[in-house]
């Protein structure tokens, strides 16, 4: 995809460090908020959530729960000491099928709010709930979540965490001032034994120095977001999606960042935003690109989008992917194989009792709010899949290398 000895490249390795020294100001550790494309948001100190125990029971209020946050209901009925409280959802279809599903699984009535703020007014005021499951459009990720550390309730947040630098920011100071809430991020990677293993192979050097990453999410079921789709057409409208690089690339981003150690130093990429105007002339979203990002520990990585595969295509155009390779060896996730540059030896593959994703992500939720056990995906790795994505936007529409400081 890139011209090894386009000039400009050369240009950019040269100042690469410089670039690298910047990007390191905001890595999972965190720093503090300042202006990116929007003002600083204030942040405060919410109350203390109550205690629950390994054991107890977890009082649950919803917010935003359509078809992603229906399949995520689901499989928090199935969880044991889980009582639903009150709904909060534009949507009179959404708000149904809510309430029938909680009756069918647990027999209780929920209370209903059906205002654009009553997540925030009431929801979130009621002393009744503990925690709050959440998968409202990319839009709302920010102000929902950041409203959650106000009121002192845990949150597991469907990802994008955010759209915009400005809440990302926030969110990491609002986790500092309220260090007991737990703010999970829907990156269900991040409860997978065999991701986690993979990568404490690839951190405890197995193969070697990682020089090469490749990774991709192309789909034939699309495109999605069309007027046809109704409520749905919001995928389309980059303002309210972030566009594809934030609402569907951030599960890559975050897998690519947890194998770096840190954020992209610069990225560049193509793409077209045209594709599908026949369809829908205001669609704006890139629904076609290529990227390819560079980070300070010599990672380089070619990363590929599309919605244009053919459909019956047996998976010669479609897939999601993420692979690694290294001096010594390399590792492909999703099946866990891992090769060798030594021809003597075989290749072996990571066998682990995996399971669903989703699941193990609740699962890792629930056990985070009852015991104080580590948050699997927390909003400084929410805040670096962000910044990727933001990153890579910027660089597929301008067509140029692009600098991480220039987002800073």
């Amino acid at each position: 995809m890139t011209d090894r000895n386009d000039p400009s490249r050369r240009d950019f390795l040269a100042s690469s460090m410089k670039a690298a020294a910047v990007a390191g100001m905001v890595t999972a550790a965190g720093c503090a908020a300042a202006d990116r494309k929007g003002p600083t948001i204030a942040v405060s100190a919410g109350p203390t959530p109550r205690r629950i125990g390994a054991d107890g029971q977890i009082r649950f209020g919803l917010i935003g729960i359509g078809g992603r946050g229906q399949g995520l209901l689901d499989v928090l009925l199935k969880q044991k000491n889980i009582s639903i409280k009150a709904l909060a959802d534009l949507d009179p279809n959404n708000r149904k099928a809510v309430i029938e599903k909680v009756k069918a699984a647990t027999g209780e009535s929920i209370d209903v709010y059906t205002e654009p703020d009553d997540y925030k007014n009431k929801l979130l005021a009621r002393d009744d709930i503990d925690a709050v499951l959440s998968a409202t459009p990319c839009w709302l990720h920010g102000p929902v979540y950041l409203a959650c550390f106000a009121a002192g309730k845990h949150f597991y947040g469907e990802k994008p965490m955010c759209i915009e630098a400005n809440e990302a920011d926030a969110l990491v100071e609002a986790q500092k001032k309220n260090p007991q809430v737990v703010g999970q991020i829907g990156f269900q990677r991040r409860a997978s034994k065999l991701y986690a293993e993979g990568i404490k192979r690839i951190k405890e050097g197995e193969f070697g120095e990682m020089i090469d990453g490749r990774a991709a999410w192309n789909n034939n079921w699309g495109p999605i977001g069309r007027p046809s789709e109704g409520a749905r057409i919001w995928l389309g409208r980059r303002k309210l999606s972030g566009d594809w690089m934030l609402e569907q690339a951030c599960h890559s981003w975050d897998v690519i960042n947890w194998v770096a150690g840190e954020m992209p130093v610069a990225a560049s990429g193509v793409g077209r935003r045209d594709v599908f105007k026949d369809m829908d002339p205001q669609r704006d979203v890139t629904d076609y690109y290529i990227a390819h990002i560079v980070y300070k520990c010599g990672l380089n990585v070619d990363f590929e989008h599309s919605w244009i595969c053919p459909h019956k295509d047996k998976e010669q155009f479609t897939g999601v992917f993420e692979r690694f390779a290294g001096t010594k060896g390399g590792i492909t996730f999703g099946d866990g194989w891992m090769y060798w540059r030594d021809p003597s030896m075989e290749p072996e593959q990571i066998k682990v009792d995996d399971g669903d994703h989703t699941v193990r992500a609740i699962e890792a939720f629930l056990n985070s709010v009852r015991t104080g056990a580590p948050n699997v995906s927390t909003v400084e790795t929410g805040r670096l899949a962000t910044y990727t994505g933001l990153l890579v936007r910027k660089a597929v529409d301008e067509r140029r290398w692009v600098k991480i400081e220039e987002l800073l």
